[in-house]
């Protein structure tokens, strides 16, 4: 065995065995495609405009918000507006939708799009929660050095995700990067003002803040955040010092193993890895809202897809 093989298996321990069924998983990601063509809703198209205009002052709205969710899907997938206004063009043409909108209707219809998830499935569910970033300027470093761009450069978006389930339970996008472990109290809170039943909260070593850890105390949550390397176990922090002593006398493999630590990945990290393959991590938009919905579109589409793929 080479010097590289015994580093990789001494850092990353046994092999991976896959047990996935592979056959029932291709099938839900084809079945996702449909979703890119789903214009079952023209058969409520009377109906729900009607809803949507009781009442309503000014004029009328001329086309259902769920041809323009299914735009904002296609857009999501980088698709220029334009070229929106073509693709609903041609449905028109083939007799599947009533009218179509112009690129300028979908764009601004699009952005006050309201972009909430659907609750989640089950009871007592495990909630992990990490952040990452979307490129908001594609010209890269040469352009900003060259020509002095001040373009943003980033949109931040921080995540909780259902460790069961695998998908996304609620997010916030920002322009001016936040305190994730801020952003993940205020969006844990939020979630169990709503009902949702949380057993436990998680995070990786950027969510070891003490606000946090009490946060978990006071909503009787059970804590699987990662304690820094070197952390002490004398603070003011109770739980956080039980923690602390508990990795350093198990290690942090049997920790991780112990609390769960290891669903993580697939609650967060996995989720952006999905949703940066299928979506893109560039936006193409130039304005600020524009750059927070072309974001937060990426994960409401995402899963809207993984959704209708499993059902």
């Amino acid at each position: 065995m080479t010097d590289l093989k015994k580093k990789l298996q001494k850092r990353w321990g046994r092999k991976h065995i896959d047990r996935r069924d592979w056959h029932s998983y291709n099938e839900q990601l084809v079945k996702r495609g449909e979703y890119l063509l789903a214009i079952d809703f023209v058969e409520h198209w009377d109906d729900e405009l009607a809803s949507m205009n009781a009442g309503k002052v000014g004029a009328p709205y001329r086309f259902p918000t769920t041809m323009i969710e299914l735009q904002n899907l296609w857009h999501a997938k980088r698709v220029p507006y334009r070229m929106i206004e073509g693709m609903t063009r041609d449905l028109v043409k083939l007799g599947g939708l009533p009218k179509y909108n112009n690129y300028t209707t979908t764009n601004r219809r699009v952005n006050k799009l309201d972009l909430r998830l659907a609750p989640p499935q089950g009871e007592r569910i495990i909630v992990f929660s990490d952040g990452t970033g979307l490129q908001a300027v594609n010209g890269g470093e040469y352009l900003r050095e060259k020509y002095g761009k001040k373009n943003r450069r980033w949109v931040q978006i921080i995540l909780l995700g259902d460790a069961e389930h695998h998908e996304p339970i609620s997010y916030e996008v920002r322009l001016i990067p936040a305190s994730e472990p801020e952003s993940t109290e205020q969006q844990a809170a939020a979630l169990i003002e709503s009902g949702i039943d949380i057993a436990a909260l998680g995070g990786d070593g950027a969510m070891d803040a003490k606000r946090l850890w009490d946060f978990c105390e006071e909503q009787g949550l059970k804590p699987i955040i990662k304690p820094d390397k070197n952390a002490r176990s004398d603070t003011d922090c109770a739980p956080r010092n039980q923690e602390v002593k508990k990795r350093n006398k198990l290690g942090h493999k049997r920790w991780s193993r112990r609390q769960g630590y290891g669903h993580r990945w697939p609650a967060t990290e996995g989720i952006f890895s999905a949703s940066k393959r299928i979506f893109g991590e560039q936006l193409a938009a130039t304005s600020e809202i524009g750059l927070l919905q072309e974001a937060a579109s990426k994960i409401w589409a995402y899963q809207r897809l993984k959704r209708h793929g499993e059902a």
